[in-house]
Parts: structure tokens; sequence; C-alpha cells
């Protein structure tokens, strides 16, 4: 099974990261997120947007009905 996670980036970066052919989801309570991706996908995403100028940061995919903000979710490595 693919190790899935999440990619937490800026509002400003949401065009950037559909231009890379990323489904983007933006939430009130989230933000501007792409959602369960394979992790070598979302390395290379991020670098990419990086790259551009973009701080994006990879972290553990955020469980349905979940705030993200919640100190019991983690940071992924």
């Amino acid at each position: 099974m693919r190790d899935l996670v999440d990619i937490v980036l800026p509002a400003a970066a949401y065009a950037a990261a559909e231009s890379l052919g990323l489904k983007v989801s933006r939430s009130v309570t989230s933000g501007v997120r792409v959602r369960r991706i394979a992790r070598e996908e979302a390395e290379i995403a991020v670098e990419c947007l990086r790259d551009w100028g973009f701080l994006a940061r990879i972290t553990d995919p955020s469980p349905e009905g979940r705030d993200p903000s919640s100190p019991v979710l983690k940071r992924a490595a």
C-alpha cells in the first residue's frame, strides 16, 4: 500500500499547485491542501513549489471530519 500524505501550502500557491496537475482543496478551517497524495509525488511537488518560491510542507493525512490543526495530528517526517 502506498504511503499517503497531505501537502499544506499558502493560498497564493493554489494556481501553481493546480498547474502541476494536483487536485487542490480550499477550506476556511484547514486552509489550502492537496489531500491524500502518494509521498513520492508529494516530495516532488513540494520541491517544485519551493523552486517557484512557495513554502509548502508535507503532513500526515487528516482524517475525514477532523480539524487538521488539532494537536492530535502529527507532522510527517
